[in-house]
């Protein structure tokens, strides 16, 4: 009786090994070649309006003039252009440091 439970034991193990032999490239096959299930995402430029950091630069003070009860603010740009003059009334107004004034091409 021992030799047939030893016989019974090998056919099953080589029937598992042959199914695991065939069962392991199909299943690979199966998982590599299928197509994929995400769909594609194509982005558009929305123009001038998606980046404001290319309208805009930095102003900085660089002189106060106080001229007959006006305020003259004189800001230099970031780029080195043209300077930025805001005048103002109130001869007790004070002029900001720094302000984004809107980029000149």
């Amino acid at each position: 009786m021992p030799h047939l439970k030893t016989a019974k034991s090998i056919t099953y193990l080589i029937v598992g090994v042959t199914m695991l032999a065939l069962m392991v490239p199909l299943g690979t096959a199966m998982l590599t070649s299928g197509e994929a299930v995400a769909a594609a995402r194509t982005y558009k430029s929305k123009g001038s309006q998606e980046n404001d950091r290319n309208l805009y630069e930095t102003c900085r003070l660089k002189k106060v003039e106080r001229v007959d009860g006006t305020v003259m603010c004189i800001y230099r740009r970031q780029t080195g252009k043209k300077d930025v003059t805001l005048s103002n009334d109130d001869p007790s107004s004070a002029c900001q440091r720094q302000f984004q004034c809107k980029r000149t091409d």
